[in-house]
């Protein structure tokens, strides 16, 4: 799982670096009515980069309990997913919503790790996080941890919203793509093309 997270890493910067080399006339505009509606909460800062923690820790070990099998298609499932979601960045170029005054937190987090706002639409924040939630309805036994892993992602994803890091409309892909990729893991190819 370390080499996707570096996977992850090495897309969103090279998503940022390429599309933070063209024109502001190139770039799309996916700000849609809704985005309107969502005030800018920058205490939510909490759930956001407790994401990164959850995809990282939470997600691999989610990954770790699969079968062997089931293990290697959840690999394949990411790397799909994470290059996928690039490259429609790339082919879709999009400036993010941040606001110019950030609180602290947020402010200390962009200026050490974000390259740029040029990864935008899907959004990969929830598509990461999206996936192992679900990942979590099949491999978690207790029905009190899996609530809590979606309660969890909904407050994750909600916060890509308040924080002005993403439109209403990367984050709704965001989430259809981490469901379509939940999707893709739980087909058995074997079985699916066995005569």
């Amino acid at each position: 799982m370390t080499g996707v997270a570096l996977l992850h890493s090495l897309c969103y910067y090279s998503v940022n670096l390429i599309n933070s080399k063209r024109p502001s006339a190139a770039l799309n505009n996916f700000e849609t009515i809704v985005d309107g509606w969502i005030p800018y909460l920058g205490w939510t800062w909490i759930f956001y980069y407790l994401g990164d923690i959850y995809v990282l820790f939470f997600g691999s070990y989610l990954v770790w309990k699969l079968s062997e099998a089931k293990f290697y298609r959840a690999v394949m499932t990411y790397v799909g997913v994470i290059i996928g979601g690039a490259l429609v960045q790339i082919a879709l170029p999009a400036e993010s919503p941040w606001p110019k005054d950030l609180t602290s937190v947020q402010q200390f987090f962009h200026n050490f790790f974000s390259s740029g706002p040029y990864a935008c639409l899907p959004s990969m924040h929830v598509v990461l996080i999206v996936l192992p939630a679900c990942l979590s309805l099949s491999v978690l036994r207790f029905h009190w941890l899996k609530a809590f892993s979606i309660l969890l992602a909904i407050l994750i994803t909600i916060s890509t919203l308040t924080l002005k890091e993403h439109f209403f409309l990367d984050t709704l892909t965001g989430g259809i793509l981490g469901l379509l990729s939940y999707g893709f893991w739980r087909l058995d190819f074997k079985k699916l093309f066995k005569k």
